[in-house]
């Protein structure tokens, strides 16, 4: 998809524009909300800690010493001020427990029975370290079985009834940071921004791109035009970038230059057949006066004939001069293709023509030109050794193929230059005509299968009549 993506300027500058801007609104948005919850969770463990540490301030350290869970005076008495401290703060729980985690006192009823391991402990053991040096802490979040984030924070408990200070327990106090679920708000806000912001850049890209590309077709669809020979349309020199002004300047510039020089090149091959056609006619007359004093000769008759073939063959070049140097004004109108391919197969001798074309399939074109562009196909494909040829049409281009040897692949490339052929006899105007024929109708002349055998001629886009 990426290849398919990159394939078109428009795709490149979408993703140009769009990829680092994913990547910069991405990487905003994970930051500001790293940022929140990280802020959030040192906001809500400096709380608890305050309080465990304020708790075990209250606390009288030398009976926490002396306690056992089997005291059930004492440990009622414990139960009552950490529930105390439960309420007042809005903790979910406040407990005590040795530095190895077994609970001693919690203020909840439910909770670890006192002087067993505290399973939620035992996933505080780093932190329980700490405070066994002395310092208070708190956890990372975490999330509890109602699914809502809770922190702890721990303090210790000092005692100095024998004069000498010593941590004898630790304070933890569970709380919930409700606030979290405002950070989860904040996540779903930052991404909503961020896709409305992204959608807010593709349109713009889109914009641009196509405002961009816009004048960049047309300009590849006159140079399309100017490759095909259609020299007479100008280049419209787009209202955009002053660099696609200065290309469409350029490519207006080379077709007035290749229209004069093909007016030059018509003007000296007309001229030239024009001088040719007439010592040709003379040399005509003069030949069959000649036949008329030779005719009691038969080996002088013979010689004669040479001279007739040869003129006939150098007026045959002289008219192909012409066909392709004059420059034929188009009347279109809607052609019926089964019928016209049918009239001018009648003119193909020695080739069976098989028309696979509906009866009601009509094109917009000149039917004149239209029968001299098939014509010329039909006998191209007679002369390469063909003897059958059939005709289809499909999305408005026709296809002849003929049964013929092929085109090499090397040859191929060049059978519609003018005056290039591989006949020793040929004038190499014949497929160049066509081309020349096919473009004046807004179509292009093209060689399917260069190198097979079979050659397969196509040719289209037709206009369809209105």
């Amino acid at each position: 998809m990426l290849r398919t993506l990159t394939a078109s300027l428009r795709g490149r500058l979408l993703l140009a524009f769009l990829a680092p801007a994913v990547v910069f609104f991405t990487f905003l948005g994970v930051l500001a909300v790293t940022a929140a919850r990280s802020t959030l969770e040192e906001e809500v463990g400096a709380r608890l800690t305050d309080t465990a540490t304020a708790t075990a301030a209250l606390l009288p350290g030398g009976v926490i010493a002396r306690f056992s869970p089997g005291n059930e005076r004492t440990s009622a008495s414990l139960q009552t001020k950490l529930a105390a401290v439960r309420d007042s703060v809005g903790a979910r729980r406040v407990f005590l427990a040795t530095l190895d985690g077994r609970s001693l006192v919690d203020s909840e009823p439910q909770g670890a029975v006192p002087g067993e391991p505290d399973r939620a402990l035992m996933q505080d053991r780093f932190e329980l370290e700490r405070v066994a040096a002395g310092r208070s802490v708190s956890t990372v979040l975490f999330e509890g079985a109602d699914g809502l984030r809770y922190l702890r924070g721990y303090a210790p408990v000092w005692d100095d009834d024998e004069g000498t200070r010593r941590i004898v327990a630790v304070v933890g106090v569970e709380g919930s940071a409700r606030s979290y679920a405002g950070i989860d708000a904040l996540g779903a806000y930052m991404t909503s921004i961020i896709a409305l912001a992204l959608l807010a850049v593709g349109a713009m890209v889109v914009f641009t791109s196509r405002a961009l590309t816009a004048p960049l077709a047309r300009l590849v669809e006159a140079a399309r035009g100017i490759g095909a020979g259609r020299l007479d349309d100008r280049v419209e020199v787009p209202s955009s970038a002053e660099e696609l002004r200065t290309l469409a300047r350029t490519m207006e510039e080379m077709r007035v230059a290749l229209l004069a020089r093909e007016r030059e090149l018509q003007m000296m091959l007309g001229g030239i057949a024009h001088e040719v056609r007439n010592p040709l006619g003379g040399m005509e007359l003069f030949v069959g006066l000649l036949r008329e004093d030779l005719s009691e000769s038969p080996e002088q008759l013979a010689l004669l004939g040479r001279v007739e073939r040869e003129l006939g063959n150098l007026k045959r070049v002289v008219e192909g001069f012409l066909d392709f140097a004059r420059q034929v004004p188009l009347e279109k109108s809607p052609v019926a293709l089964a019928e016209l391919i049918v009239e001018t197969s009648m003119l193909a001798d020695g080739l069976r023509v098989v028309c696979g074309i509906a009866d009601d399939v009509r094109v917009l074109g000149d039917r004149q030109q239209l029968g001299r562009l098939l014509l010329n196909l039909m006998r191209n494909a007679r002369q390469a050794g063909a003897t059958k040829l059939e005709v289809a049409y499909s999305n408005g281009h026709v296809f002849l193929t003929d049964d013929g040897p092929g085109i090499p692949a090397d040859v191929a490339e060049r059978i519609f230059e003018a005056f290039y052929t591989t006949r020793e006899k040929g004038t190499g105007l014949g497929l160049a005509l066509c081309r020349k024929l096919a473009a004046a109708h807004g179509a292009v002349l093209r060689l399917e299968n260069p190198g097979e055998p079979g050659a397969r001629f196509g040719i289209g886009p037709f206009e369809a009549p209105g």
